[in-house]
């Protein structure tokens, strides 16, 4: 019964994913070549502002069409995240704006400098979620 639930969860996951992962993230821009230095640095503007899994996965079921995950399955979805290789302090985003809209440059969302977070880990993190759910 477990694995069946976990391959649902897995078949929601990218049937939601389709529409909703870019309405979660989509304007949330990040520098995926910035280092943990050059974060922080960032972080002295007031257009950068820090993402934590936990912020991520408290807000996602209103995206996703899910119910809201209790503290204790935020906090087995961060540890899961964080087992499966995303970063434990979460991302610094642009807060303002979504940088690049509309833009053509073929650089855009490359992994090596300006990414949409939904479309670098949307997929991973919506699965996570739920996951979660079964916790």
């Amino acid at each position: 019964m477990r694995i069946r639930r976990t391959i649902a969860a897995s078949v929601l996951a990218i049937a939601v994913l389709g529409g909703s992962s870019s309405a979660v993230f989509g304007h949330e821009c990040i520098i995926a070549n910035r280092s943990d230095q050059g974060n922080a640095g960032a972080l002295h503007s007031k257009v950068w502002v820090p993402l934590t899994l936990a912020d991520i996965f408290g807000f996602i079921h209103g995206a996703v069409g899910g119910p809201p995950l209790t503290p204790a399955q935020i906090d087995w979805a961060v540890a899961e995240a964080v087992d499966q290789g995303l970063p434990a302090n979460g991302w610094v985003v642009n807060g303002k704006v979504t940088i690049g809209a509309g833009s053509s440059n073929p650089n855009l969302s490359n992994g090596r400098g300006l990414d949409h977070l939904s479309i670098v880990h949307g997929e991973h993190i919506v699965g996570i979620y739920f996951a979660a759910l079964e916790h």
